[in-house]
């Protein structure tokens, strides 16, 4: 069977991302370095993670198990940026909070 030769999606945004965060010097640099990461941020779907929803399963009691609301997978980390994946079950949701002197990116699927 012959490899696919393309860069995956997401090694693109962790380059760009590399690119983008390691020459901001202030927040107020990041409007414009963002120019090239956030089109790429746009096209992920959560298939190119290979992430789909759980299939439910009844719970076998008022003590049977249950996923929790909020799930963290990680994706990479470097010194000037840490990208992860949050999954949040139906209705669950991350309350809104800050992280002084970081900048973020969001995109839900």
């Amino acid at each position: 069977m012959p490899r696919d030769h393309k860069t995956p999606l997401i090694k693109k945004i962790v380059k760009q991302a590399c690119i983008t965060y390691r020459v901001l010097k202030s927040s107020a640099d990041v409007a414009d370095s963002q120019s090239e990461l956030i089109p790429l941020l746009t096209a992920l779907r959560a298939a190119d993670q290979k992430i789909a929803p759980r299939k439910s399963k009844p719970c076998s009691g008022p003590t049977g198990l249950q996923s929790p609301p909020v799930t963290y997978m990680h994706i990479c980390e470097t010194l000037v940026f840490s990208m992860g994946v949050f999954l949040l079950r139906p209705g669950a949701f991350i309350p809104l909070h800050d992280h002084p002197d970081m900048n973020g990116n969001l995109r839900s699927c």
